[in-house]
């Protein structure tokens, strides 16, 4: 820790270490409820709503975690940039929070027709929308990270240890 200056962290890696950071707070938010008369009745944090919910929250925390190891000095050797590495992790984590959403059991209605007004719903969470946020800034500060440090997504094609492709114009 005595190497640590926050002010050497760049804007990019402050987004990501504050994705991965909020996720974690997020997950403990409703992800999934069902309201019965407007209250609601039962709800679910991301840790009880299915693997693609706990696990892209681990993918946020990993992601931040990686950026910053580094930048508290520990090495972090990775085969591509790390920038990359986040970006994958956060893309993977936006989309399995797409699909988590879109995949929760949908449920509305009611029995105005007896008489009687009785609602039901069931649906995504603020928590569910909140990670989604977060996964998609995450995302978003890894690519221009990787962007501003000269990356190029043709650099992944070439092997270990070859000259780097000439520049195209």
């Amino acid at each position: 820790m005595a190497g640590f200056d926050p002010k050497k962290v760049s804007t990019f890696d402050w987004v990501v270490i504050g994705a991965g950071g909020l996720a974690f707070i997020v997950s403990f938010l409703h992800w999934y409820s069902v309201s019965f008369n407007g209250s609601t009745v039962a709800s679910g944090s991301a840790w009880h709503v299915g693997f693609a919910a706990w696990f892209s929250v681990l993918l946020l925390m990993a992601a931040g975690g990686l950026i910053l190891a580094g930048q508290l000095g520990q090495q972090v050797k990775l085969p591509v940039p790390l920038p990359l590495v986040t970006l994958g992790l956060s893309a993977l984590a936006f989309i399995l929070i797409l699909l988590r959403w879109v995949t929760f059991p949908d449920a509305g209605g009611g029995l105005g027709g007896l008489g009687v007004e009785l609602k039901v719903s069931a649906g995504a969470g603020i928590g569910l929308y909140l990670g989604l946020v977060c996964a998609l800034a995450a995302a978003v500060a890894s690519f221009l990270a990787f962007r501003a440090a000269g990356g190029n997504f043709s650099q992944l094609r070439q092997t270990p240890g070859a000259p780097p492709p000439p520049p195209s114009y």
